[in-house]
């Protein structure tokens, strides 16, 4: 009884260790969004109600712990078979000609659903052969439940706050798959030999595949070089070498970038953008709370061009501060400091009052909703000092169709402060989108600046920071039309995000 016990709780283990690993294994390519959570959920889900119709069928015919072993053996062989190389089948599932929001839910199911029925046969099957009288049957059933459930807890805990933050996605599909191989093997004296040389033969093919010539990671950019790759707690983590020139990247969405050689951020990229909205103040600003580290590159632009200000820059994840600083020279002065967890929780604990609230702060394809909301900028607006600026940074990629998500967020923001303003070259010249980055600034007062006003004041900010390109983005002051008449409100009960983003409403 204590082998099928056991047998009962690893692939519980395995099941959902696999779920949460699937995340990962996604990610690179259809990002980490509610869609993809909720293919995962429902392949998994479907899965295990055909494993328990199948489990039971198949162990009323032939009720034998041999058939358990190999069913878990298969299941280990099969996981190893399909995650070994996904990165094709994921590409094929995101060019299918199906609406794009279940493509993630094709390849789910092609990667994750034959291993996942397999293991949802092991409970019946195990309830079928530890049963021995009908009155004890449920009982047996419920025991066998508990330490399934177990099971899952343990994997669901072990592989998201211990495994993935500490190893590469590899070894990770390895070890599931050599859970479920080895302990098939071992679950009944019948047949042992036979399953434990398919096993064996498995464990030293896949540890060839997954250990000794893992599946390269591919650079997001074109001819670049990965020199360093993480899995942390909230995305895949690439240092790109491209050139002269060294990225970070979340899975495939840009962070920032410096030169090779000198460790300076090239001009006129977003950070330059973030400091063009100090243009809405009539002096420098005494201090700064920045939301959003990535490779410290407006930190080091504050550091360098305007030392007296007092930066306070949040990253939530900390192996970001700690590539920040190894690949990116990234160093905080006596005048700055770097805190660690939440943006928004921190400038709810930081009183302040700032000057300045920038905000920088990306998923791998998405911002995260609670940094968006009439809640968040409330909260900004109590922070700030009475001729503060609040500034953001969007990226078009992930705004969604006509970028209706940076609209709302522009909407919400109107909703807390009077003047809210856009920066943004391709909708200053004209355009009806953006690809690039686009600048939310918000203050609060009301006096709106005429264009040629805000030109000048972007000269007047160059000139004391000794940074042109300040001057160049004050030129990409959006005079048109804010598109916030069909856009939601976005509030901490009510923020669509997802479906503004993929589905345009």
């Amino acid at each position: 009884m204590l082998r099928l016990y056991t047998v009962v709780f690893l692939s519980g283990a395995a099941l959902m260790g696999l779920e949460i690993v699937g995340s990962r294994v996604m990610a690179p390519v259809f990002g980490t969004s509610i869609f993809v959570w909720g293919a995962l959920i429902t392949t998994f889900l479907a899965s295990l109600a055909a494993g328990y119709a199948l489990g039971g069928k198949v162990a009323d015919r032939r009720p034998s712990a041999a058939v358990l072993g190999s069913l878990l053996v298969a299941a280990g062989l099969l996981l190893w078979l399909l995650l070994a190389r996904p990165a094709p089948l994921l590409s094929l599932c995101a060019a299918a000609p199906v609406p794009e929001r279940f493509r993630s839910l094709l390849a789910a199911l092609l990667l994750f659903a034959l291993p996942s029925v397999l293991m949802g046969t092991i409970s019946p099957f195990a309830t079928r052969l530890a049963a021995r009288e009908v009155g004890s049957i449920g009982r047996t059933a419920g025991n066998l439940a508990a330490i399934s459930t177990a099971g899952s807890i343990f994997g669901t805990f072990a592989m998201a706050f211990l495994l993935i933050p500490a190893f590469p996605i590899e070894p990770i599909l390895f070890g599931l798959g050599a859970v479920l191989v080895v302990s098939g093997a071992l679950a009944a004296p019948q047949g042992l030999v036979l399953r434990l040389t398919v096993a064996v033969a498995g464990l030293l093919g896949a540890a060839g595949v997954f250990l000794a010539l893992p599946e390269r990671v591919a650079s997001p950019l074109p001819g670049g070089t990965v020199v360093f790759r993480k899995e942390t707690a909230y995305h895949r983590l690439l240092v790109v070498d491209q050139g002269p020139r060294r990225a970070l990247y979340f899975n495939d969405l840009a962070q920032g970038a410096v030169d090779r050689k000198t460790g300076r951020t090239p001009e006129s990229l977003y950070p330059d953008g973030l400091a063009a909205a100090l243009l809405f103040r009539k002096e420098l600003p005494r201090n700064a709370f920045v939301i959003g580290l990535g490779a410290g590159m407006l930190p080091r632009l504050l550091s360098e061009k305007a030392p007296g200000v007092a930066t306070t820059s949040v990253e939530i994840d900390p192996e970001v501060v700690r590539v920040a600083g190894t690949y990116f020279g990234f160093r905080p002065d006596a005048n700055d400091r770097v805190l660690t967890g939440d943006g928004r929780a921190l400038l709810e604990r930081e009183k302040g009052p700032w000057d300045a609230i920038f905000l920088d702060a990306y998923f791998s394809d998405s911002v995260p909703f609670h940094l968006t909301t009439r809640e968040f900028f409330e909260l900004c607006r109590a922070r700030l000092s009475p001729d503060g600026v609040f500034a953001g940074n969007f990226v078009g990629r992930v705004m969604g169709r006509d970028q209706r998500l940076f609209w709302a967020v522009v909407r919400t923001a109107q909703e807390v402060f009077p003047t809210v303003v856009v920066l943004s070259r391709e909708l200053a010249e004209g355009k009806s989108t953006f690809s690039g980055n686009a600048i939310l600034v918000a203050t609060a007062s009301p006096d709106r600046l005429s264009r040629e006003r805000v030109y000048a004041e972007g000269d007047r900010l160059a000139a004391a920071l000794g940074h042109p390109p300040v001057a160049d983005w004050a030129r990409t002051y959006h005079e048109g039309e804010l598109k916030t008449a069909d856009v939601p409100v976005l509030t901490d009960s009510y923020s669509p995000t997802d479906a503004l983003q993929h589905l345009g409403r």
